[in-house]
């Protein structure tokens, strides 16, 4: 099969930083399917594991876990799928991703592919969609019942995550959702997608929230890097809150300020399920299929913004500096690789 791989930590702009190569077609084993990969998207992920390398590599890492294609193979002990059925997944980060014709992935991490949207469209949902519904739901511990309408701030609404988080959030809480963004586009999107209030992060964000009538706020999904916001979270975040970070931070955090509040801090990643094969890995394939209902019936939306076309080295080149400008809105997509 024909893969697209790094070898070394390039610029996106270097001719060689993507390679074409070919590859033998994985055969399915166990409860593994086997997919034909009809499109993809990019996430700050791939990047930042491609720019993680260290040296040049003897084998070469196939990036990518974004994907929407149809089974075309299974394992002996696949019960969900069948050759033929369209699906999406955020694969797994142990195992060669998507930026290849075929792509393994165990089936308790694959979901159906929603009906009436583009391949392209569908392969944007699957990783924003389960980091945000894990950080929401599972680490803040946000009631889906709760009456008082908590504030719940998103830092960094605008990019893939914030943008299915601002929608699950509304859909599926009664949080006033108040999402950050900074530049006039990415706070109209914001709003379109159900926020209730959108404050600037390059601003001052206490006198921002006191200005839309909060002191504090017991919710906090950090979808930024965590250092320029640490020490302003402990002031905004209330006592006995919580907060969500996404982002890994090799520096050393003072947790010290979060003590008087009794906060609690929690990380999400969207691989530890699939990585440590935990006995919840099955809900990420289980909330994909539902996420497919939910963009049948118009709960949700698709949040794909642009397309790169099919995927070639000059492509992916293309996506991963678009990426790499910290300036998202929704999710970028690309086809497959053309025969």
């Amino acid at each position: 099969m024909k893969a697209i791989a790094v070898y070394e930590a390039l610029p996106a702009n270097e001719p060689n930083c993507f390679e074409s190569i070919e590859l033998d077609t994985p055969t399915p084993v166990g409860r593994d399917v086997l997919v034909r990969i009809d499109a993809i998207s990019i996430n700050p992920v791939d990047s930042k594991e491609r720019l993680g390398i260290s040296g040049r590599l003897d084998q070469p890492l196939i990036l990518g876990w974004d994907t929407c294609g149809e089974v075309v193979a299974v394992g002996e002990d696949v019960k969900n799928f069948k050759p033929g059925d369209m699906v999406i997944s955020a694969g797994d980060i142990t195992r060669p991703g998507s930026y290849a014709e075929f792509q393994l992935i165990d089936e308790r991490i694959v979901g159906f592919k929603p009906a009436g949207l583009t391949c392209e469209e569908a392969a944007t949902l699957p990783l924003t969609s389960l980091v945000a519904w894990e950080s929401l739901f599972d680490r803040l511990e946000i009631s889906r019942n709760d009456e008082n309408s908590p504030p719940l701030l998103i830092i960094g609404a605008a990019g893939g995550l914030g943008s299915m988080a601002i929608q699950f959030a509304r859909k599926f809480s009664n949080c006033t959702i108040i999402a950050t963004a900074s530049r006039p586009e990415s706070k109209e999107w914001c709003i379109e997608l159900g926020a209730h209030h959108v404050i600037d992060h390059s601003g001052d964000l206490r006198e921002q929230l006191k200005a839309i009538g909060f002191e504090t706020v017991p919710y906090i999904l950090n979808c930024s890097n965590n250092i320029p916001y640490w020490e302003i979270m402990s002031e905004l975040v209330s006592p006995e809150g919580a907060i969500c970070l996404v982002a890994s931070t090799k520096a050393k955090l003072d947790l010290d300020i979060y003590m008087a509040k009794s906060v609690r801090i929690n990380y999400e990643l969207m691989f530890t399920r699939s990585l440590f094969g935990t006995d919840k890995m099955f809900r990420q394939g289980e909330l994909l299929t539902k996420l497919s209902e939910m963009l049948e019936t118009g709960k949700i939306r698709h949040i794909m913004t642009k397309s790169f076309g099919p995927m070639t080295p000059q492509s992916l080149s293309n996506a991963h500096r678009h990426i790499e400008r910290g300036r998202m809105i929704g999710k970028i997509a690309l086809s497959g690789i053309q025969q």
